[in-house]
Parts: C-alpha cells; sequence; structure tokens
C-alpha cells in the first residue's frame, strides 16, 4: 500500500508548490498477529496471556513450519532489547553460534518469553517486536503462571514440529523460570533437553560484573555471556553436530 503526504514549500516568487512525498512502506507484514500498533508492557497473567500472545502462538501452530529440518532446535532466553537478535545478550550468542559457520544454519534459535515460543525468524514480526515484561515486578504467584503457561506452550510446540529437529538443548539460566518449564516438558514428555549454560557455582562474580561494566548488573542472564559460559555452549553444540 502506498500512502501520499501534501506538503507545501514557498518558490522565491512566494508561489506555493506542491510537492507529493511517498511512503512505500507500512510495516503491516510484519504484523503476525494483533493490531501492530499497540505496546503490551506489563507483567501478569493480562500480559502473559494477552489476546495477541495467544492469537499469535495460535497462529506459529496452524500457520508456521520450520525452514528446514534442523540438527539442534536451542531455546534461549527472551531479551529487553528487541528485537532479541540486537541485545547485548543475543549478540554475543549469535556472534558465537557464527563460529559454527556452515553448522549455524543447522541450529534453529527460538526465543522462551511470556510472549510465546518465538522462532529467530519471527523476532522482528509484532507483537513478538513490541512487550516489555520486567521480571522485578513478578512476586512468586506471577512466576508460577509463567512457569505454567510457558510449559504447556512449549509442549504445543514440541509436539506439532518434532519431526523438524534431530534434537534439543537450551542455553538458560539454571535458576531461571524458562528452564523449570523445560524441566517440566523433559518430564511430561519423556525427552532430553539438556542446558548447555555451565552450573552458576562454575562461574566467579567477578567474571559476570567485567561483562556488566558495572552498570548492567540488575541483568540475570549477563552469566550466559561470560567466556567460561560461552566456550561451554559452543563445545557443546559442536558435540551435537558431529
Amino acid at each position: 500500500m502506498v500512502y501520499s503526504l501534501r506538503s507545501a514549500v514557498k518558490t522565491p516568487k512566494g508561489k506555493k508548490l506542491e510537492r507529493r512525498i511517498k511512503r512505500t512502506w507500512n510495516g503491516k507484514e510484519l504484523v503476525w498477529a494483533g493490531d501492530g500498533k499497540t505496546f503490551l508492557r506489563g507483567v501478569g497473567e493480562d500480559f502473559l496471556t494477552h489476546p495477541f500472545f495467544e492469537e499469535a502462538y495460535e497462529r506459529i501452530l496452524s500457520n508456521y513450519r520450520p525452514k528446514i529440518h534442523y540438527k539442534l532446535c536451542l531455546f534461549l532466553p527472551c531479551s529487553y532489547g528487541k528485537p532479541y537478535s540486537q541485545s547485548y545478550i543475543h549478540y554475543a550468542i549469535i556472534k558465537l553460534l557464527r563460529s559454527l559457520k556452515s553448522n549455524y544454519n543447522k541450529v534453529h534459535q527460538v526465543i522462551l518469553t511470556n510472549a510465546g515460543i518465538v522462532p529467530r525468524e519471527l523476532e522482528e514480526c509484532y507483537p513478538f517486536c513490541c512487550y516489555d515484561w520486567n521480571p522485578k515486578f513478578e512476586n512468586s504467584e506471577i512466576k508460577d503462571r509463567y512457569t505454567k503457561v510457558l510449559f504447556n506452550r512449549l509442549k504445543g510446540y514440541i509436539l506439532k514440529f518434532c519431526d523438524h529437529y534431530d534434537n534439543y538443548a537450551c542455553y538458560l539460566r539454571w535458576n531461571s523460570d524458562s528452564y523449570k518449564a523445560i524441566s517440566m516438558v523433559e518430564r511430561d514428555l519423556d525427552l532430553k533437553i539438556p542446558n548447555l549454560s555451565l552450573n552458576p557455582i562454575y562461574i566467579p562474580e567477578s567474571k559476570i560484573g567485567k561483562i556488566s561494566f558495572d552498570v548492567y548488573n540488575h541483568e540475570e542472564d549477563l552469566i550466559l555471556i561470560t567466556q567460561k559460559n560461552l566456550q561451554n555452549l559452543l563445545q557443546r553444540v559442536r558435540e551435537v553436530m558431529s
């Protein structure tokens, strides 16, 4: 769709000259679900099972298919920055995975979030690019609810697309609610989804402080991009690829 705007500018003789300014892109093809406008900021049931998120998840199950058959489905955490790939943490993870060279495209990155289950190739689509869930406003009830909703969505995704993956793994904090949901799915489906991040006891606080620049200390997921953790991730992924 093409929109036209009219503006008037004065010529040296004082006459008005109409100028047509064309806008050739409105982004509507990136609206996966919802109205494409509302910024969904909040924590709680309304921002966990929001109609736009529910619609987006159902559309993934009904209209989406992974591009190819992947060697590995790698579940990753969400991030404050959107799209996820432009966040500090995802940038570091993607940079590392690209060192796999030709095997990079055999790893399907899938993000776990309150907004749903988000394949990397849909990260720029609305509503996945336009929400904010701030963990500091969570309470125990909300955390439990998040885990249960994510468990059901994750289980549904795996059952729907299991024929597209040889292996599953995750790269999440061991104490995260997303990893709790992963563990529940493992038990329920009798499926192995190993966590490729190291137990936090092996990551000194000084290493986390170094990558936080003494500014981002509130970001718990920084532990995932410490050098030791990233090296372990690369080694473990290479083992799966071999």
